[in-house]
């Protein structure tokens, strides 16, 4: 009989993506990051994570995000070194009903 996991442990848990947060370099499961994405020069908080293109994943704390932005972080993970990410907001810093601000993409 094959082992159902590559550590071969048949009781192993199923497979999580794992994503290293942009802002503390830390590694973590998929589902405790957010993910931000360019859309049409912008840069927004991807809640979906369907967004096509390159993605820069960030726990959703302020600390996180502000060690992003000091490191210039995001535009880099994007690949769009002119990306200012200044005005993003993480979910649940956002009043309830508004709409996430979006950046514009300088240069």
């Amino acid at each position: 009989m094959k082992p159902s996991s590559p550590s071969g442990d048949i009781d192993a848990r199923p497979h999580q993506p794992v994503r290293t947060c942009v802002g503390c370099r830390s590694k973590a499961p998929r589902s405790a990051l957010v993910r931000l994405a360019l859309e049409g020069g912008r840069v927004v908080v991807d809640e979906r994570g369907t967004l096509p293109g390159r993605g820069a994943w960030l726990h959703p704390e302020s600390d996180c995000l502000a060690q992003a932005l000091r490191r210039h972080s995001i535009g880099r993970a994007l690949r769009s070194p002119g990306a200012d990410a200044t005005g993003v907001a993480l979910p649940g810093s956002a009043s309830p009903g508004a709409a996430l601000p979006t950046i514009e993409v300088k240069g």
